[in-house]
């Protein structure tokens, strides 16, 4: 607001205006990009419409963006989950895509999560080119192993050299009487 306050006092030095207008349109770049960066760690959307509907918001504009079909198939999830858990696996599906489409070079990536009384389970499926997964410990995964230990969770990678990557993760429920409810449903 200051540079924009300073670019509006009439002068003569047109250098002096133009240095300032670089400025603020750098600061403004700056904030939304911060702004974006702040929507893909933790969406809004997780709180305004629950966890399916964020993943089913992510496959649509990784396909969207990417060209990768991606498919979602969601089983008894509550919308009641704590917020460990769902901000855990929209980032898991947002890092494990991400992957998929940089790295695998997949096609079709299959999306499933379940939830059964006590436990929460993700599978990511692609048909990208494989890798070994004790030797290739990239930050992604590193990542992910450590947000599901802190939910004292299991993640499991199973790949194959040109037959794609199985991504499984297992994550504990604490049970409450809407978990309940919504798993007898």
């Amino acid at each position: 607001m200051d540079v924009e306050r300073l670019s509006a006092i009439p002068g003569k030095d047109g250098e002096y205006r133009h240095a300032l207008e670089n400025i603020k349109t750098l600061a403004e770049n700056s904030v939304t990009e911060v702004r974006n960066l702040a929507l893909l760690l933790r969406p809004s959307m997780l709180d305004d419409l629950g966890l399916v509907a964020a993943l089913e918001w992510q496959a649509r504009e990784v396909s969207k963006r990417t060209g990768m079909l991606v498919g979602l198939v969601e089983e008894n999830v509550s919308d009641s989950l704590p917020e460990e858990h769902k901000t855990c696996v929209y980032r898991i599906v947002q890092e494990a895509l991400n992957n998929c489409s940089k790295h695998a070079y997949a096609k079709h990536v299959q999306v499933t999560i379940r939830q059964k009384p006590g436990r929460l389970s993700l599978t990511i499926q692609d048909d990208g080119k494989g890798f070994d997964p004790v030797r290739a410990r990239g930050l992604g995964l590193v990542g992910m192993t450590e947000r599901v230990s802190q939910l004292n969770g299991i993640l499991k990678v199973d790949s194959v050299a040109g037959r794609g990557t199985s991504l499984r993760v297992d994550l504990p429920l604490v049970s409450t009487p809407e978990n309940r409810d919504r798993v007898a449903s």
